[in-house]
């Protein structure tokens, strides 16, 4: 098996085993074992189909559904907010901006800088799909999987996080509300109402996964990397000035997306 199939793996037995480990319902229970052993059935059925072309371009692009019910699978734990949690988070981001600041900027900046910022953060649902198209083009089999480990650990270890330290999006805690300045934002909540599970990630693991994609991308690819990486840039600040996460979110997605391209260099 591949690195990160391995990396896959272990983090839905981490859901299975966990989903026995604490108080649950017996629905969600089921929910949560019944999905995880389909994700490790299925990578270890791709795994015996070695590497024939029609194999090879499975096991490629198949993380993208471990990611999406990686991201879901968590929320099933979460009876309620942590909210002393969310109120240290609010409480970082009032100190490093002011109880207004974010508001105070988002009323005041150039339209056009918002605008930008909440169509970055936009991309954050297609970003690793088209940093994998491009090293399909113009990357290795090599280059795929250290892009798959960086990634899949970067987010998983922020989703895995999710049943232990809950909280809501600061938008829907912090009693303000960002000016209604830019015609991509209800487009941005549209998606959110829709697809979010309506909680917060603590790392962001948009921060997270956009990052680990960019540096994956870039080292193969330093154009095209450097481009993931300003959409990943505009992601970060756009989710903090947005309210979709706090600046802590953003911040140790980030760092966390570093170390996780660190490990994949070696493994």
């Amino acid at each position: 098996m591949r690195a990160h199939e391995w990396i896959a793996v272990a983090y839905f037995v981490y859901l299975a085993v966990a989903a026995f480990a604490v108080p649950l319902a017996s629905d969600p229970r089921r929910r949560i074992v019944v999905s995880a052993a389909l994700v490790v059935a299925t990578v270890l059925g791709l795994a015996r189909l070695g590497e024939f072309h029609g194999a090879v371009v499975l096991r490629d692009w198949m993380p993208l559904a471990y990611i999406l019910l990686g991201y879901w699978l968590p929320a099933l734990f979460v009876t309620a907010p942590d909210q002393a949690f969310e109120r240290a988070l609010l409480a970082l981001d009032h100190r490093w901006f002011g109880r207004e600041g974010l508001t105070t900027f988002a009323a005041r900046a150039p339209r056009l800088l918002i605008e930008l910022l909440e169509l970055a953060y936009l991309f954050c649902y297609p970003l690793v799909p088209i940093g994998l198209a491009c090293l399909s083009v113009a990357g290795s089999h090599e280059d795929i999987e250290r892009f798959w480990t960086a990634v899949l650990l970067a987010a998983f270890s922020c989703y895995g996080v999710l049943p232990w330290l809950p909280t809501r999006p600061p938008r829907a805690t912090e009693g303000t509300s960002v000016p209604p300045r830019s015609r991509v934002r209800p487009l941005n909540l549209r998606v959110l109402g829709r697809a979010s599970i309506q909680l917060n990630t603590f790392p962001s693991g948009h921060a997270a996964a956009s990052w680990a994609t960019a540096l994956a991308v870039g080292v193969s690819l330093p154009s095209a990397g450097l481009i993931l990486g300003l959409i990943a840039l505009g992601i970060s600040i756009g989710s903090v000035l947005g309210r979709y996460h706090y600046a802590a979110d953003a911040l140790s997605g980030a760092a966390l997306a570093v170390l996780a391209f660190v490990v994949s260099r070696f493994l």
